[in-house]
């Protein structure tokens, strides 16, 4: 979930969700309704911030994606060009060009499973839930708590 953040950036989100957590209790437990409210829109803020950077990062990886695709497909059909003429003037051996498009096609692939591995929003979206729910009813939760 946060592998696209540096150290210190995970750092801080860890510390925000932390201070979410126990600010949140000890709102709850004091029965601080504007409080307990007010944290949910922090926690959908932290939500969005995670989500966001998440998504751009595999628009990026797409578009990295995409140009290695038409890198490869330029590669191979030079190197079936140079097959099918036979050329020996071309600067660049037949063996390294065959290792260059195999070691590419191997990156497409694992980009490829990488992309699948990122796309899963499951914590992002179940926190902006409780975000959400925390910041619009978490007043009538601690009105029906404390019986009023």
């Amino acid at each position: 979930m946060l592998e696209h953040f540096s150290r210190w950036q995970r750092i801080t989100l860890y510390v925000a969700l932390g201070f979410w957590l126990a600010a949140s209790l000890v709102s709850l437990g004091y029965g601080s309704a504007h409080i307990f409210g007010a944290l949910g829109s922090f926690a959908l803020c932290i939500s969005f911030v995670v989500f966001l950077t998440d998504r751009f990062m595999v628009q990026e990886a797409r578009r990295r994606w995409d140009s290695q695709i038409l890198t490869q497909s330029r590669m191979m059909w030079r190197y079936f060009g140079r097959v099918e003429e036979n050329d020996v003037n071309d600067p660049t051996p037949m063996p390294k060009l065959r290792d260059q498009i195999t070691e590419n096609f191997d990156d497409l692939l694992a980009a490829k499973a990488e992309e699948k591995a990122v796309e899963t929003y499951k914590y992002e979206l179940a926190f902006s839930v409780a975000g959400t729910l925390q910041w619009g009813f978490g007043g009538l939760l601690i009105g029906y708590l404390r019986g009023i």
